[in-house]
Order: C-alpha cells, then sequence, then structure tokens
C-alpha cells in the first residue's frame, strides 16, 4: 500500500462519525462518545451554561458539523 493509498483511508474515516464513535476530548480531558459530547455540546449553548467545559467548545462545534454531514 501506498502512502498516497493510505491517506485516502485515512480521511474516509474521519469523514465517518457515528454517536458511538469515542473520541478524546480535551476540555474534559477523558474520552466521551460522540453522542454525549453532541448532548452536553447543545444544553450547554443552549441554557448559556458558561461555567460548563462544553460553552463554546470547538471540538463539540467540529462534532456537530462532521454528523450533520454524514446524517
Amino acid at each position: 500500500m501506498t502512502l498516497m493509498e493510505l491517506q485516502v483511508i485515512r480521511k474516509e474515516r474521519a469523514a465517518r462519525l457515528s454517536l458511538g464513535t469515542e473520541f478524546y476530548c480535551r476540555p474534559r480531558r477523558r474520552r466521551l462518545a460522540v453522542a454525549t459530547c453532541l448532548d452536553d455540546y447543545m444544553n450547554a449553548n443552549a441554557f448559556g451554561d458558561k461555567r460548563s467545559a462544553c460553552w463554546r467548545c470547538p471540538q463539540g462545534c467540529g462534532n456537530r458539523g462532521k454528523y450533520s454531514e454524514g446524517a
């Protein structure tokens, strides 16, 4: 397998995002499922919870965007 083929495979895997997919959450410093991230991100921003780690989190915003593209 060439380097070019490996890069294509990695991009395809990164593009796929399901609710069960886990990732490392930098603000919380632990692994979370995408479903938990989206729930917490949406609740923090909908209710204006500025003390939450999810308030205006760029990682949560990115997860929301990626998930909406794949849905």
